[in-house]
């Protein structure tokens, strides 16, 4: 849409042809360095033999990075970033061989809800979704007519930016929102899966105020399971 945009790639010594490609999106007024480092996807990707994208999203009028999700300030942005992504993701296929049936996307806080809105307009491209402290827009769940697609949830009960319990009333000014439960309700309904299982992570780090509750919906259509690692007194973080 004449924009120029960016993007970091990450390509580990060790990988292989048709390998996988995985997105990671950063967070409202973040940045695309800013999440490689944060994540730690890079060293994910040389130790599993996958290549990272670290998308830049374009800048607000309050000079912010951003991805366009609907933000309730954001009324009068026109910049499509589904197809931006997608079409960057069809274009590393192309000049790199990655393989365009394991590309999936990850992100933090905007970053996750955009990759909810991938999840719903873009599912031919971007397989999987594992969003970070993300959630669903009320506009995007509203209007999401999606295949069954395999979702990975990570989110802190006492995240204080996307709130766990959503935000229906749009008190904090970002827009109205689903609350965790209710988005992972929508693709376990969506996924069609029929038996869940709950457990308790290890606690590798006992001084942090926080464990992990790993949520599983199983026996879904086309294998496309539903996790949300629920963060027990975590915040507004990427874990670890």
């Amino acid at each position: 849409n004449g924009e120029l945009r960016d993007y970091f790639l990450y390509q580990p010594s060790s990988i292989q042809d048709n390998a996988p490609l995985i997105f990671v999106l950063h967070g409202y007024s973040g940045s695309a360095g800013g999440i490689m480092g944060y994540s730690g996807m890079n060293e994910v990707a040389a130790e599993h033999g996958f290549a990272v994208c670290y998308p830049q999203g374009l800048t607000d009028g309050w000079g912010n990075n951003f991805w366009n999700v609907g933000y309730s300030f954001h009324q009068n942005q026109t910049v499509n970033d589904v197809a931006f992504l997608s079409s960057l993701a069809d274009y590393l296929h192309n000049e790199y061989g990655f393989d365009s049936q394991s590309t999936f996307v990850t992100g933090m806080s905007n970053g996750g809800d955009m990759s909810y809105m991938l999840a719903c307009e873009a599912s031919d491209v971007f397989r999987a979704i594992a969003p970070v402290a993300g959630c669903m827009m009320e506009t995007i769940y509203d209007t999401c007519d999606s295949p069954p697609v395999p979702v990975l949830e990570i989110h802190g009960t006492e995240d204080d930016v996307t709130l766990w319990e959503g935000d229906m009333e749009n008190n904090d000014g970002w827009g109205a929102y689903y609350g965790t439960e209710d988005v992972i309700d929508f693709w376990v309904e969506t996924n069609e899966c029929l038996n869940s299982e709950s457990s308790y992570l290890p606690n590798n780090n006992t001084n942090d105020g926080s464990y992990i509750i790993h949520n599983r919906y199983f026996d879904c259509e086309e294998e496309a399971e539903v996790w949300l690692y629920e963060v027990v007194g975590g915040g507004h973080d990427w874990p670890g």
